[in-house]
């Protein structure tokens, strides 16, 4: 089989890659500018330098000739921001790009989308309360990118959604998303205070595989809320700390006391004309949640094995000590005491 990969130059890219060289597919990867280091993708890979999210409909049916999958691991994150309203931002680089993208599949014969996507997604079908769209521009275009990629796929592209939570590992000589939480503990001066929630988590590696067989496996059009464990964020940054021999006493706290910096936050922004991924009042509620998933479903139906979290956070704090990495992109950052 012959599966693309649109941002398969990237961290996860490399995991998605290895897992399909090691069943045997063709392998090609869009990326922007020059190919990565000799050996980071599979020896084979097609690279194919294009920017997919301004790419015409054209340009993009000639890339998918003879592709069977098409990966999409592109698009804006909870780090970006944006000019005010940002979910135009959001919109451009995590919307409008599908409808080009499945036309193009359409008429090159490519019957298969995988796209990675955001486990905020499934949190919305879970606690439909939160009303988290309407708190992030980012969370509204990654409902708004499903609901687009299953309209315009219709009965001729089978769509894949996973959606992904905190992912932990780390990808050869790069850094990692997670240089905040470091920070945040080597300048603890006893007491860091964290919010009271919690998320799902899973390893890159996990990632990799559960992508790898969504591309050969899934069929219909379905969304795979993805992970391995449930942790709170107290005890994500025990695991941090512990590898760092930090002594720093782990506190959770309610949204009061991260309300005046969430409060501050929004002015900032708005004096600066600028918008983030996430309303930094609105974020207190969603980092106060346990925003958890029942992982069984989709590890049995994309083939994944649990794995050692702990390990791969391990593996975080090696890579980004080692090389840059840049932090999540919440504004509500734990307070110190």
């Amino acid at each position: 089989m012959h599966v693309l990969t649109i941002g398969g130059a990237g961290q996860l890219g490399h995991f998605i890659l290895k897992h399909l060289a090691s069943e045997g597919h063709q392998l090609s990867v869009i990326g922007m500018g020059d190919p990565p280091e000799e050996g980071y993708l599979p020896h084979g890979t097609h690279f194919i330098d294009c920017d997919a999210e301004k790419a015409t409909e054209k340009e993009l049916q000639k890339h998918f000739k003879g592709v069977d999958t098409v990966i999409h691991a592109a698009g804006a994150d909870g780090r970006n921001m944006f000019p005010r309203p940002a979910i135009e931002g959001f919109r451009r680089a995590n919307v409008l790009p599908i409808p080009r993208i499945i036309n193009a599949m359409k008429h090159a014969g490519a019957a298969k989308l995988v796209i990675l996507g955001s486990y905020y997604t499934a949190m919305h079908r879970v606690f439909p309360a939160l009303n988290l769209p309407a708190k992030s521009a980012y969370i509204h275009s990654r409902v708004e990118q499903t609901e687009v990629a299953f309209e315009h796929a219709g009965a001729d592209v089978d769509v894949a959604v996973l959606e992904l939570p905190y992912i932990f590992g780390a990808a050869p000589g790069r850094g990692t998303l997670w240089g905040f939480y470091i920070d945040s503990l080597k300048n603890c001066s006893g007491t860091l205070s964290v919010h009271a929630g919690g998320s799902a988590c899973i390893t890159m590696n996990q990632v990799g595989l559960a992508a790898a067989h969504a591309a050969v496996y899934a069929t219909g059009h379905k969304c795979y809320p993805i992970g391995n464990q449930n942790l709170k964020y107290a005890e994500i940054y025990q695991l941090f700390a512990k590898v760092l021999n930090s002594s720093c006493e782990i506190v959770p706290q309610s949204p009061e006391f991260f309300r005046q910096e969430a409060e501050q936050n929004v002015e900032k922004l708005k004096a600066s004309g600028m918008e983030s991924a996430y309303d930094p009042v609105g974020l207190l509620d969603i980092e106060d949640t346990l925003l958890y998933i029942d992982p069984l479903p989709a590890m049995q139906a994309l083939d994944y094995p649990p794995e050692d979290i702990a390990a791969a956070i391990r593996e975080s704090v090696t890579a980004t000590l080692r090389h840059p990495g840049r932090g999540p992109g919440s504004l509500n950052s734990p307070g110190k005491k």
